[in-house]
């Protein structure tokens, strides 16, 4: 039963998950960066404001 996990164990999968989410934020902010240096290179306005757009929607993810 979930009620007989030893309290170590519960606080283990807790800091697990913790370092996960760190990582996941660490990557949704190293692709933002990617997604906008590769953003200069394209021609285009639109589709520039859409890379741009989308880096932005990944930083306010990895705020959350």
């Amino acid at each position: 039963m979930e009620e007989d996990r030893p309290y170590r164990e519960v606080l283990h999968e807790l800091g697990n998950a913790q370092q996960e989410k760190v990582a996941l934020q660490y990557l949704l902010l190293q692709a933002a960066d990617h997604i906008e240096a590769l953003a200069e290179l394209v021609p285009g306005k639109k589709t520039k404001r859409k890379a741009v757009e989308a880096a932005e929607r990944f930083r306010r993810s990895a705020e959350l």
